[in-house]
């Protein structure tokens, strides 16, 4: 867990609470807000795709605070399940991959097109690292850019019009994080 959301993460929780409580009033499933958040994040890329950057930054942000809400809910209410943490797992892969698509595709300039699938793949490196490792009985909990500095830094980048330097910060950050994950796991097992 990155610093960020180690120091953040108490605090979302505690300030969303009323609207937990009404969630679950209505008897809203968490795997519903984990697929209505990826509904949300694919409008969202299909407005970045269009160059529509305020909409795009509205559903993006949407379905990223549909994606923060699930895994609280499940556990206010008291439906975490296996198969709840792995729909969102595998639904996180595609929110990550749709905007860096959308990117990707709707630019000009081929560099930021090659950048936006630099970004997107080694932000999937970033969450295969942690996976495998854990697979292997290995919990390697490091990383300076995880999943949630990615999206902030991703809706300040559509937010402020600097999607290109948004992008590279990205990159960059799901790099030096790769290769974090992959000394930490070299020094545990130590092959």
């Amino acid at each position: 867990m990155s610093y960020l959301v180690r120091e953040i993460k108490p605090h979302f929780e505690k300030s969303i609470q009323p609207i937990l409580t009404v969630l679950t009033r209505v008897h809203v499933n968490p795997n519903t807000m984990t697929l209505l958040g990826l509904v949300f994040v694919i409008v969202g890329s299909i407005f970045l795709y269009m160059r529509m950057h305020f909409w795009s930054f509205v559903f993006l942000a949407l379905g990223g605070f549909a994606d923060a809400l699930d895994g609280s809910l499940a556990r206010k209410n008291g439906t975490k399940s296996e198969f709840g943490a792995f729909l969102d797992s595998l639904v996180d892969r595609f929110s990550d991959a749709s905007p860096f698509i959308a990117i990707s595709l709707s630019s000009e300039e081929d560099y930021l097109s090659f950048l936006s699938l630099l970004a997107l793949v080694f932000s999937f490196g970033v969450s295969y690292a942690k996976a495998r490792a854990e697979s292997l009985g290995i919990a390697i909990n490091v990383g300076t850019f995880e999943r949630t500095e990615r999206w902030l830094t991703l809706l300040a980048g559509i937010l402020l019009n600097m999607i290109e330097i948004s992008v590279l910060v990205i990159f960059l950050g799901s790099f030096i994080t790769v290769l974090q994950r992959v000394f930490a796991f070299k020094n545990r097992t130590s092959n």
